[in-house]
Order: C-alpha cells, then sequence, then structure tokens
C-alpha cells in the first residue's frame, strides 16, 4: 500500500490520526528506515512476531483513537522471553479497555527493541504561514530544557539537512563525546531529508508528524515510533 492509498483510506474515515501500525507503514513505504516492526491481533501472533524478529522487543497499542500510548499503559519495553511478550499483550489490551473503553483496537505493534545509539526528535508540521516545516534536535533535556532543536522549511535536501544538525548545541555529542562512538550522520540527515520531503509531497494530508524516537547509529539511522496527526480541512 502507498503513503497516498494509507492517507487516502484514513481521511475517507473521518479520521484525525494515522494508526501506530499505519504510521510506521507510512514512513517505511517513503523509503525511511524503520526499526523491524509487524502487528499482531492476538498473543499467539504476539509471540510469533517476536520470535522472527528476536529479542529484546518492545510492545506497542496501536490504535487510530489513541496519540499517546505511554498515558494508557499502551508501551512496553525490553521483553525477552514468550511469556514476557504473552502477558504484554494482555495488559495493553487490558489497559486500552480500562481507559479508552471507546478505542478501537487495531492490535499491538510487536518491534525490535533498539539498543545504543542516540535519541533524536525529527518531526513537522504544516504551518498556515509557512508551509511544511520540518524540525529535528537530541531527545532528552536538549529538547525538553534546551529547546536545542533546528527548524527548516520543506523539502530539505540532504546537504541542507546536514547544515541543519551543525546547528544544534548537541552536534558535539552527535560526533560521538567521552568515548561514545560518533552518529552517522549522514543516514540521520537522510532521515530528516525525506522526512522533509513526506511532508511536502502530502501537505495536504499532513498536519503533523512525529518520529520520535529515531535512533542515531554509528552505523546508520532508524525510526522506532511515529505519530501522525491528519489535516480535514
Amino acid at each position: 500500500m502507498t503513503a497516498k492509498d494509507i492517507l487516502g483510506k484514513a481521511l475517507s474515515e473521518n479520521r484525525s490520526n494515522l494508526s501506530l501500525y499505519e504510521s510506521l507503514r507510512l514512513v517505511e513505504s517513503y523509503g525511511i528506515p524503520v526499526a523491524e516492526y509487524g502487528l499482531a491481533r492476538t498473543a499467539d501472533e504476539a509471540v510469533e512476531l517476536a520470535e522472527r524478529i528476536g529479542y529484546p522487543v518492545v510492545l506497542k497499542v496501536s490504535s487510530p483513537d489513541v496519540s499517546h500510548k505511554t498515558e494508557i499503559g499502551g508501551v512496553i519495553v525490553g521483553l525477552k522471553s514468550r511469556s514476557d511478550v504473552r502477558d504484554s499483550f494482555r495488559k495493553i489490551s487490558d489497559s486500552l479497555s480500562k481507559h479508552s473503553p471507546q478505542a478501537k483496537l487495531e492490535g499491538v505493534v510487536v518491534q525490535k527493541m533498539i539498543e545504543g545509539g542516540y535519541e533524536v526528535i525529527v518531526g513537522g508540521l504544516v504551518d498556515p504561514q509557512f508551509g511544511p516545516v520540518v524540525v529535528v534536535g537530541l531527545g532528552g533535556i536538549f529538547v525538553e530544557v534546551y529547546k536545542d532543536v533546528a527548524f527548516e522549511l520543506a523539502p530539505v535536501s540532504l546537504e541542507e539537512a546536514l547544515k541543519a544538525l551543525g546547528t544544534l548545541k548537541a552536534i558535539k555529542i552527535l560526533k560521538g563525546y567521552r568515548g561514545k562512538p560518533p552518529a552517522d550522520l549522514e543516514s540521520l540527515a537522510e532521515v530528516v531529508s525525506k522526512a522533509s520531503n513526506l511532508l511536502w509531497e502530502y501537505k495536504d494530508f499532513i498536519g503533523e508528524m512525529d518520529l520520535n524516537p529515531t535512533f542515531a547509529l554509528p552505523r546508520g539511522a532508524v525510526v522506532a515510533d511515529a505519530r501522525i496527526i491528519l489535516r480535514r480541512e
């Protein structure tokens, strides 16, 4: 299914959001690397996926009616066994029923847990005045406390994305700090560039996009979570 198919289906259903699974498929369909994942509708399917993907894995609720998964207990990380996965599938299903009984449960995403690297926020929105804008910054306190992010008007080339990364205060950390290996900045810049192109091409469909976290690894960069809010004008 293409990006346009995914967005068109959701808009035809008069929805405000894509589900997690739809968001990951949309991002992946545009050539942006995504941590290996699959959708399970039963505990048995979740175990099968976890065995195929390889432990440790993360389980996340996937529903078009849930934007903030952690607030309803919809994310469980660090699962290392079949019993962990089976129990966690049940816990997530029960938590959704308790906190959002009207929400439609599409299933539970089983995803490879990414370890190491740097957690980066890549996102964007369609501003009423400036149009599509992409944002990138290191996660954690760098965003929350220091507001250390770079904004660029979409679309952004690979070279422009690299320059944007270079303006961050956190660039010294991304280049390797106190013995930690440097991030693959070119691969991270490619994610930023492709995300900006996605936002630009589908600016009439997408209102906001949040690829958080995106992991900048010593080799490569990969998206681990995605949230897409639709435009319904």
